[in-house]
């Protein structure tokens, strides 16, 4: 900052004096001050989450659109979500709305692909501007009104049926509302039942055994009544071999289970939140560093997993655990009724233009 003084014509030898004369003539209007500055504000309670725990993930300011956007782990958080990403946004009424919310959905699609299963909420003063065909995903809770009779200051997540809002009078001089959202969300865990799987508990023991009941086998007594038609034969005596030799055990599924989740990654988590109820800090910090590198480990071991099936063409698997891992589900597609005697009659009726051709033709 360049001071000058209209009684001297340089600054380096009279510095002091154009110092005192700018600071005791200066006085401020801080009522225009306090109108003309906007800035963007989260206020995080300790009670919810840690501080060291909350991270600055990006910032924009433009004359269109003023953005911040956090990261958080709070103490407790629904075992499906990974983190929390809160996006904190105001849009100028001279802004464009287009132009703001294309920046809120580069910097929401950035988010969302570092942090795949993370609850992203975004909220603010979007006075003109609406994300509803911007991000079709997220789903808006402010239903009443901020302003006088507008709905000014929104709250998009991309979770269903996680908040309801309720108005609450405006804090101090403030011409906005203030909105009540109370957590509506039901985690997984409760909203799907527990399923029992029965699996098979391989080991070489057990591929010895199955190997002795298959070769012990009189195959030429045994697949003679069943002449040519063999499929059926052979493969449900190998089912009851299998069965008969390895022995199984029932598992417990829960909804909210990740498909790279083990059971040695469910031991390493008992054994962090032992180490946490005895109050043994360097205990908790070797565990916590055996978790983190069995977790990468294990998500390593089911990318591959997947990377071989689609290597062996096994697309059904691939589909599968890309659902189970972006948690798509299916709304009610239902399938074709019909058997094949009624897709035959389908199949001549769309094809006899080209049947017909092909008897007429006299090659």
């Amino acid at each position: 900052m360049i001071i000058k003084s209209k009684y001297h014509s340089t600054t380096t030898d009279h510095l002091e004096v154009c110092l005192r004369l700018a600071i005791s003539s200066y006085c401020p209007d801080y009522a225009s001050l306090t109108d003309s500055i906007q800035c963007l504000v989260i206020r995080v309670s300790n009670r919810w989450c840690s501080p060291e725990h909350i991270h600055v993930k990006e910032r924009v300011c433009s004359p269109d659109v003023e953005l911040i956007a956090i990261g958080l782990r709070p103490y407790y958080l629904p075992r499906e979500f990974t983190n929390v990403i809160a996006i904190t946004v105001y849009i100028p009424p001279t802004g464009k709305a287009d132009s703001a919310c294309d920046v809120i959905h580069s910097v929401t699609a950035d988010l969302h692909t570092k942090h795949p299963g993370a609850f992203i909420l975004i909220t603010g003063d979007f006075n003109h501007a609406s994300l509803k065909s911007t991000l079709p995903t997220f789903h808006q809770y402010v239903q009443c009104s901020t302003r006088d009779r507008k709905t000014l200051d929104l709250l998009y997540a991309n979770v269903t049926s996680a908040y309801t809002s309720t108005a609450l009078p405006p804090l101090g001089k403030s011409d906005h509302n203030l909105v009540l959202l109370s957590p509506s969300y039901t985690p997984v865990v409760q909203q799907q039942p527990v399923t029992v799987r029965t699996v098979m508990k391989w080991s070489d023991g057990a591929m010895d055994c199955l190997r002795d009941a298959l070769e012990t086998t009189n195959w030429s007594a045994l697949c003679e009544p069943h002449g040519e038609d063999l499929t059926d034969c052979v493969s449900d005596y190998i089912k009851f071999c299998t069965e008969n030799s390895v022995p199984t055990k029932k598992v417990r599924c829960y909804p909210n289970n990740k498909p790279w989740v083990t059971s040695d990654l469910k031991a390493l988590l008992n054994k962090k939140k032992r180490a946490f109820t005895a109050g043994d800090p360097a205990e908790l910090r070797s565990v916590q560093k055996e978790l983190k590198r069995s977790l990468k480990e294990s998500k390593d071991a089911y990318r591959k997993k997947l990377e071989e099936r689609l290597e062996r063409n096994q697309t059904r698997d691939v589909w599968s655990g890309m659902r189970t891992i972006t948690g798509f589900q299916k709304k009610g597609i239902r399938s074709a009724d019909g058997n094949v005697d009624q897709a035959n009659e389908l199949n001549q009726f769309f094809n006899r233009q080209q049947i017909q051709e092909l008897h007429s033709d006299p090659h």
